[in-house]
């Protein structure tokens, strides 16, 4: 029987329609039996091959668009089809080949220079990539898909007003362009402007409601600005969809709303299935490598002034380099403060690879051949997990920049203590628990303090009021600490609540909500953010620092420490939520760790209330900060090495 009988052409025909209209599997069962009889037809090859591509079953895809090519070699779209799946299994450099003879067959096919685009951008080629975009568009002006990425590609060049109107172009060409609202929201994220990205999540949510993790980003920037008005409700749907287990909520936004561990492993083993790239044609490590000095390689996306960076400055000064070789590996944006600058001292060599795409990373740091990775951005906002799933040294290690189980089995280790996750709690990690005495977190030793005098008067304060401060960010706040917070204030009558200023838009929301619950909004004081040595010396002006819930502060409340200024914290059930016990238990203050809401408004009304007690206590803390071994890092540093030592030897 041959394709041009009738019998043929009428399944040709409903197996066209159903792939048309997407019904991928009908078309494909109609496909093979077609092809049983025209076994050299590259055109049905070709549809084939595309439709198992299409369903994800990318090795049979390429198995048949292969087959097609070598009988129609000259066929551009299977060329490009195939570039698809070869990106697909992250074969990159296989994929440019076929989008650039899809190319060189039809010099004016605009999606084969899109889909180049996006491969040379997964390379981070960003200018190589631009160019391809630039190419689509001048083929097709309409081209939505070519502003879109664009836009993205602009977003990584630190480009955002053109990367903004890029998205719009691409959003005026097609208004239903839901990739192109959540791309721009995440442009406007970084841009600070909260209000405008939650307004294009809303809009993808209108959309398609169901879209990746856009529930879970609706939730997380109304808390940014402290919008609570839907948080139950959003909430509600989010504990539906992570019962169900689909891609509802990124992890790190989950940390704010739950210390459920959990619903905290599932969310991130979710999220990394479906995120990362372990395909990369590398090979495997087998064995240990047993160098003299163990090589030891620190990845992070913040080596500048942030609070990873601040915390962990004095363990890479304090390395014992005549037993380790230190390596430092910055894959965030180039920030080249004093803090950057002074940390590239300590290391044996610092590489930059921001720029440079995974498999080059493997290659780099397959010759340096390290024993020992340490990940300090897990699964925040800068991550490149992609390295870690390919293995960039035989024993791999979660610490500190994530506050939870990363996920996936690649990673060997996480460094804890014992009151961040007891040993009822390794069930919910993948990773296997070491621990350190102490406390988990590292801290400076010493740390810049303004000599500057301030007055409570220099930042609104009253002079002779209790002052309750939390200087975490605002998504850190939940509608139940608030309510918490206010009802301290009403036992507490000549008090205040000291809080950071995040953005205008919190600022009126919890002013508002503030008023609701019978506290004059005027009693809530926002800390402008100052440089870091001034904010650590005005911290002093607070009497209690009043610890968030379920995310605990991680280095405000050191700082808090240091300066001096007892803490009230709530212990819960997840690593986020144990952070200030740790602290504290370290300290030797665990008076001041509570297990409920109640025990915690109590204890922080009491304290407001009770001066003579408050000023023992204060006393106290001041002194047991001054013998803990909380910022002594020369004593730190020592048995972190000793933990690395003892997994080498095992």
């Amino acid at each position: 029987m041959s394709l041009n009988d009738n019998n043929q052409k009428t399944l040709i025909e409903r197996a066209l329609d159903f792939h048309k209209n997407g019904k991928i599997n009908e078309a494909i069962s109609l496909y093979l039996k077609l092809i049983k009889n025209e076994k050299n037809n590259p055109q049905l090859l070709f549809l084939l091959g595309t439709a198992y591509v299409q369903s994800e079953k990318t090795e049979e895809g390429i198995n048949y668009l292969e087959k097609s090519l070598s009988i129609k070699p000259d066929n551009a779209s299977a060329h490009s089809n195939l570039g698809n799946a070869l990106k697909n299994l992250n074969r990159y450099d296989e994929a440019l080949e076929s989008f650039d003879k899809a190319i060189e067959i039809n010099p004016n096919f605009a999606d084969a220079y899109s889909n180049r685009g996006v491969i040379l951008q997964e390379m981070r080629r960003h200018d190589e990539a631009l160019q391809s975009y630039n190419n689509a568009i001048k083929i097709n002006p309409n081209h939505f898909f070519s502003h879109g990425n664009r836009g993205i590609t602009l977003k990584d060049l630190n480009r955002y007003d053109e990367a903004l109107n890029s998205y719009d172009r691409a959003i005026e060409i097609n208004p239903n362009f839901v990739e192109a609202y959540n791309n721009k929201g995440n442009a406007l994220k970084d841009l600070k402007r909260y209000e405008e990205a939650l307004d294009n999540y809303k809009r993808v949510f209108d959309l398609k409601p169901e879209y990746e993790y856009n529930l879970g980003r609706v939730l997380h920037f109304s808390m940014i600005i402290c919008d609570w008005k839907n948080y139950d409700e959003l909430s509600k749907k989010i504990n539906i969809g992570l019962q169900k287990k689909t891609k509802v909520m990124e992890p790190f936004s989950f940390l704010g709303i739950s210390d459920n561990p959990e619903h905290a492993r599932n969310l991130s083993e979710i999220f990394v299935k479906n995120k990362l790239i372990k395909n990369f044609e590398v090979k495997p490590i087998t064995k240990k490598y047993n160098h003299k000095k163990p090589r030891i390689g620190y990845f992070s996306g913040d080596f500048h002034d942030h609070p990873v960076l601040q915390l962990m400055m004095d363990v890479f000064k304090n390395h014992d380099k005549s037993k380790f070789d230190i390596f430092g590996f910055s894959h965030g944006i180039e920030k080249n403060d004093k803090w950057r600058i002074e940390v590239i001292k300590y290391f044996n060599q610092f590489k930059d690879i921001n720029k440079i795409s995974d498999k080059e990373v493997l290659d780099i740091t397959r010759d340096i051949e390290l024993d020992i990775a340490i990940d300090l951005s897990g699964l925040t906002g800068n991550p490149r997990s992609g390295i870690f799933s390919n293995r960039v040294a035989p024993i791999q290690i979660n610490y500190l920049g994530y506050p939870g189980t990363i996920g996936a089995d690649y990673m060997d280790y996480i460094i804890a203590d014992e009151t961040i996750i007891p040993k009822e709690n390794f069930k919910y990690y993948f990773e296997k628990v070491l621990y350190l005495p102490d406390c988990y977190q590292p801290n400076m030793e010493f740390r810049d303090i303004s000599k500057k005098e301030f007055k409570r008067s220099d930042f609104g304060l009253p002079e002779r009021a209790f002052i309750y401060c939390s200087f975490n960010n605002n998504y850190k706040i939940t509608p139940y600490i608030f309510e918490i917070w206010m009802k301290i204030l009403n036992n507490v009558q000549n008090s205040v609540l000291w809080i950071l200023k995040s953005n205008e838009k919190a600022t009126l929301n919890l002013k508002k909500e503030a008023e609701t619950k019978g506290v004059n909004p005027n009693r809530i004081i926002l800390a402008d953010h100052l440089p870091n040595d001034e904010h650590l010396k005005r911290i002093k002006l607070a009497d209690l620092f009043l610890d968030t819930f379920p995310y605990s502060a991680h280095t405000t409340a050191s700082d808090a420490a240091r300066m001096g200024t007892p803490i009230i914290t709530l212990k819960g059930n997840s690593f986020q939520s144990r952070v200030g016990a740790s602290i504290l238990n370290c300290i030797g203050m665990n008076e001041l760790i509570t297990n409920n809401k109640k025990d915690y408004q109590d204890l922080a009304i009491e304290l407001g209330i009770n001066s003579e007690k408050f000023n023992k206590l204060k006393d106290s803390f001041k002194n047991s900060v001054k013998t803990s071994p909380l910022f002594d890092c020369d004593k730190f540093t020592k048995n972190l090495e000793d933990l690395y030592l003892k997994i080498l030897q095992n």
